[in-house]
């Protein structure tokens, strides 16, 4: 059987033109990408009531209430809040662009559309969304999947401690047999025949109770070596995912501490997975990486070493300040590697290098 292809997902496109609409429109629909349209801002809201899309274009000079309004209204409610926008406008200023992004949308779309350059940042932002629900999922799959691991080592920490409470008890009885067994050494031959017969099947049964209690701690204990190896195993899967942006562009986001072993993992997968997608630009993102010390600014020169070998460029995203003072501070060298402060920034970067520049639509589409 084959494997389920994911949706290309659905996209709410907001213009008061409907010329745009009607462009925009085909456009996504001749990618596969499926579309629901609205035509002013209240239009909007009231759709996402009963519907939940993937990505919005949202025209920023709508009458009434404005794509900004709309944003602000978007960003403010916890339900649509981590729903990605894109503004779609003919202006271009960078205080309007500014605005949009300090209001939370994730890139700009000029009038008249490009159609490849439309199509390249919406299916950017849709990868981005399957990506991000998919870890979210995985990393829910693992939480549960280790308190099922947990609830079942408990279960059987407690039936041990029960076979050694039984087992005491019964070692007590033992003991208590042999006293009375001492007690009645001078009573007739038949007697004591008959206790030593008893004190017998007493040792018997002990010895089985103490070979069943080293089975079941055998068994817990290869239990639990499982446990620490699926857990171990899963750790690593999500420790350093690879996201791909495009056919050539691949995403690594690094979240949390980075030691030696991470840090291997880290080159071993930005090489495999350079290799086996035959990529031209791995992007490593260390927007979440917490301390960024000698190990991480080694391991990062590593990889753009070992992805250079194969071919392909390095874009390191999440240099925030403190994270360039670091790096200077520890000498790395970062002449191999291209570096972004945004991951969004080394998106559009690795985009620029990996595809032929647009063509000017032969017929422009309506102004918003």
């Amino acid at each position: 059987m084959g494997t389920e292809q994911p949706s290309p997902g659905l996209v709410l496109v907001a213009d008061d033109v409907l010329v745009n609409l009607e462009v925009l429109s085909r456009t996504l629909e001749s990618a596969g990408i499926e579309v629901s349209i609205a035509t002013d801002g209240p239009m909007v809201l009231e759709r996402l009531e009963y519907e939940t899309p993937d990505l919005i274009l949202l025209d920023v000079t709508m009458p009434g209430m404005t794509g900004f309004d709309v944003c602000e209204r978007l960003k403010s409610s916890p339900a649509t809040a981590d729903i990605p926008v894109i503004f779609t406008t003919a202006h271009v200023a960078m205080s309007d662009k500014l605005r949009g992004f300090r209001l939370g949308a994730v890139d700009y779309v000029t009038k008249p559309f490009e159609r490849d350059e439309l199509l390249a940042r919406v299916k950017t932002q849709l990868a981005l969304r399957r990506a991000l629900t998919s870890l979210a999922r995985k990393n829910a799959e693992l939480e549960n999947e280790i308190e099922v691991r947990a609830a079942a080592q408990t279960e059987f920490v407690r039936l041990a401690d029960e076979l050694e409470r039984r087992v005491e008890e019964r070692t007590e009885a033992l003991a208590r047999a042999v006293a009375e067994l001492e007690r009645a050494k001078e009573s007739l031959e038949e007697t004591v025949a008959r206790r030593t017969r008893e004190l017998q099947r007493a040792n018997e049964r002990l010895e089985r109770e103490l070979t069943e209690r080293a089975a079941l701690e055998e068994a817990r204990s290869a239990l639990q070596a499982q446990i620490i190896a699926a857990q171990a195993a899963r750790l690593a899967e999500l420790s350093t995912p690879i996201i791909p942006i495009s056919d050539q562009v691949l995403v690594m986001p690094l979240i949390g501490m980075v030691d030696e072993e991470r840090a291997q993992g880290m080159v071993d997968a930005a090489t495999m997975g350079v290799s086996a997608r035959r990529a031209a630009v791995m992007i490593l993102d260390i927007t979440g990486v917490s301390r960024v010390d000698a190990r991480v600014a080694e391991a990062l020169v590593r990889a753009a070493r070992a992805v250079r070998l194969l071919g392909a460029r390095v874009v390191i995203t999440g240099i925030r300040p403190e994270v360039a003072r670091e790096l200077v501070a520890l000498g790395a060298e970062m002449t191999e590697m291209v570096t972004q402060s945004t991951l969004q920034g080394g998106i559009a970067y690795a985009m620029s290098k990996t595809r032929s520049p647009p063509r000017r639509a032969a017929n422009s589409a309506a102004r918003g």
